[in-house]
């Protein structure tokens, strides 16, 4: 894991993300709009997450630490139920995929409509707007591992923290996810943030949704320009396989 130290904060990653890797984040227009009027990243509470799995440990775990007096001790009054809560309510998660190849699945499911975009950035420009960043305790990016919840567990290391969000059922390994997690420093009860952001230094291009029409294109286009973002506006890779077969049919 490598660090980069903030006047208040720590700044981790995964070894085995480079600061050159490229990311993506899908979003629908009116998310995106947010972002780049507010000049504010929307990190959600992980405890807004369907999946009932996230920030808990795999049974693996759990059964080693619940046979593991010093975790015991740690606890205290706690159950490992009320320190699994505990651990989603202290910590957001904004989810990106890996890589600059859209996937026509991942456009379904968090474009939320064929009007959708998604954001091209770096590694690098995440961790670059974390020096705006303040009343947070830390801040850690995380490459998912995809694994089986009742079976054995990779190599690594595993504590009831945000390490918990490096793990996600198999089932999601077509998400090839890379996760940046927020620790607040409230524990009282689970809450968004809005992190500042200079959208010019995060977005390098913004691709438009395959299934989008012109007129959807030229929109954002427009709404790029009133706000001034740099960032050249394209479409998608797919755009031209999707058109290819509507006019077979």
């Amino acid at each position: 894991m490598t660090n980069k130290k903030r006047d208040n904060f720590p700044v981790t990653s995964d070894v085995s993300l480079k600061t050159d890797m490229v990311l993506m984040r899908y979003l629908d227009l009116a998310k995106f709009i947010d972002l780049i009027s507010t000049k504010t990243l929307y990190v959600a509470s992980a405890v807004e997450f369907e999946d009932s799995l996230e920030g808990t440990l795999p049974e693996q775990m759990r059964e080693m630490y619940e046979k593991n007096p010093d975790v015991i001790k740690q606890l205290g009054s706690l159950s490992i139920l009320e320190k699994e809560q505990e651990n989603r309510i202290k910590n957001n998660v904004s989810c990106w995929t890996k890589g600059p190849k859209d996937n026509m699945a991942l456009w379904k499911i968090y474009g939320a409509s064929k009007q959708s975009i998604a954001i091209i950035t770096t590694l690098e420009k995440l961790i670059q707007s974390t020096f705006l960043w303040c009343d947070i305790t830390g801040v850690t990016f995380k490459e998912v591992a995809y694994i089986d919840h009742s079976g054995r567990l990779p190599d690594g290391i595993y504590t009831l923290s945000y390490d918990t969000f490096g793990l996600k059922h198999e089932a999601y390994e077509f998400e090839k996810e890379v996760r940046m997690v927020v620790t607040r420093s409230s524990l009282k009860q689970p809450s968004p943030l809005r992190l500042k952001i200079k959208p010019n230094d995060i977005i390098e291009k913004i691709i438009i949704s395959p299934e989008a029409g012109e007129w959807f294109f030229d929109l954002v286009k427009s709404v790029s320009k009133k706000y001034r973002i740099s960032a050249p506006v394209e479409y998608s890779k797919l755009t031209e396989l999707i058109n290819k077969s509507k006019m077979k049919n």
